[in-house]
């Protein structure tokens, strides 16, 4: 059965290349169809239909027309909801934004099972819109639950060598026992097992690319995977120190496990702690 020549479908506009004179290709995730590309004709002219509503982060209504390759046209444009502006006018947000799209867009590279990160994506832009948490939490969240949604979760709470349990209270009171040089430990290899967590008896201190955690750690860690609203309360609890110790762990695990660097981390800033 052939495809159909035009379509239409919610799309969140990651990234745009210019091509031509007036033309640019947007590079979008779409709820039905995933990773699309489309050339959007004479949008780069004051004239141009479109507007402003093909701008990275925004949320739009297209009909496309399909093309002979894979690269096909955008017809028509309707904002859904306007996140770009909002999110420029926030240095820490935009950044944050820019890694949560280059992240979208390698973890969706085929329409399969793309409706749940594209829920998820659409969720981290319209929180960094709103300004309803610190940027780099949402990024860190994001980084948790989309992994974890394409088959590599990042934490877990179990040890991945011993699968002995792991709660935040059990830890500290373990911890306090062990001997010095013993402790929880999160490990950016992602080598151990399905997740990157081990227990103080499984992580030995001479192990160099262990990182240590604190029970602290991991209630921050294993809260940003739970997809409950309530549990922004633990991460926005936390300390900048602890937030951004997380943040960077993920980010480690997340290259090694995608094999290349994500080009949007040079710009990304640590967390102001709070005054």
């Amino acid at each position: 059965m052939s495809e159909p020549r035009t379509w239409r479908d919610a799309a969140l506009i990651l990234r745009t290349q210019k091509l031509g004179e007036t033309d640019r290709i947007i590079i979008m995730l779409t709820r039905e169809g995933g990773i699309t590309h489309a050339v959007a004709k004479a949008v780069r002219k004051p004239t141009s239909k479109f507007g402003g509503r093909l701008e990275p982060f925004m949320h739009t209504d297209l009909s496309f027309s399909r093309g002979r390759t894979n690269l096909h046209t955008i017809t028509q444009a309707a904002t859904l909801h306007a996140y770009t502006g909002p999110i420029m006018a926030d240095y820490a947000a935009y950044t944050c934004a820019s890694t949560i799209a280059e992240l979208a867009e390698d973890l969706t590279q085929n329409s399969a099972g793309t409706t749940e990160l594209y829920t998820l994506t659409h969720g981290a832009f319209a929180t960094l819109a709103h300004a309803q948490h610190t940027p780099q939490r949402v990024l860190t969240r994001y980084l948790a639950r989309a992994m974890d949604r394409s088959g590599w979760p990042l934490i877990g709470e179990r040890c991945t060598r011993c699968g002995t349990p792991l709660t935040p209270e059990a830890t500290a009171r373990e911890g306090a026992a062990e001997a010095p040089g013993r402790y929880l430990a999160f490990h950016t290899a992602h080598t151990y097992g399905q997740y990157t967590i081990l227990c103080p008896k499984c992580a030995p201190a001479t192990d160099a690319p262990l990182a240590a955690l604190t029970a602290e750690d991991l209630a921050y860690a294993l809260a940003t995977t739970n997809p409950s609203p309530s549990a922004w309360e633990t991460i926005d609890a936390a300390p900048a120190g602890t937030a951004d110790k997380i943040l960077k762990l993920y980010l480690a695990t997340t290259q090694n496990l995608l094999e290349h660097p994500l080009k949007t981390l040079g710009a990304l800033e640590a967390e102001t702690p709070a005054k």
